[in-house]
């Protein structure tokens, strides 16, 4: 089912924590950094599929969307330094909707290609050190592996 709207938990523990209406990615999007647990939520019951999203660092913190974007104003770095990242989604009838989102955590400087999903945005721990995380979004039905952290989260 496509995505219909976005959200982003933060907390000073790890999570994601339920919330009623809403499923979570389970990738913190700090890892290897520290600073606060950071998880994207979506829903698919909504009646418009989201068809585009975006991650975008900046230098200071934004107050306002990017006109025609929605946005989530929590910073995807926030307690870990680095820049200020912040996750935009749209709809757009004249585009396929998404299906679904991944998070990658890697050393790799280029992000790797994941067959039926294409990268998008950022790196999001520009500026924050540790590893690269990179977005993907796919516009094909995919059933998500769940993925065992290769890695211990620094405290």
């Amino acid at each position: 089912m496509a995505l219909t709207n976005l959200t982003v938990q933060v907390d000073s523990e790890r999570g994601p924590f339920y919330q009623p209406g809403w499923d979570f990615y389970l990738t913190d999007l700090n890892s290897t950094v520290g600073g606060k647990y950071i998880y994207v939520g979506y829903q698919t019951n909504g009646k418009q599929p989201i068809t585009n999203v975006n991650f975008i660092a900046y230098s200071s913190a934004q107050a306002n969307s990017i006109p025609g974007w929605n946005w989530s104003p929590a910073d995807l770095n926030s307690g870990a330094g680095g820049k200020y990242i912040y996750m935009y989604w749209n709809y757009d009838a004249g585009r396929q909707p998404i299906q679904s989102l991944a998070f990658v955590v890697t050393n790799q400087s280029v992000p790797p290609q994941i067959p039926g999903f294409q990268h998008v945005g950022c790196d999001l721990n520009e500026g924050a050190g540790g590893d690269y995380i990179w977005a993907y979004y796919s516009t094909t039905e995919t059933r998500v592996a769940q993925v065992k952290e290769l890695f211990t989260r620094p405290e």
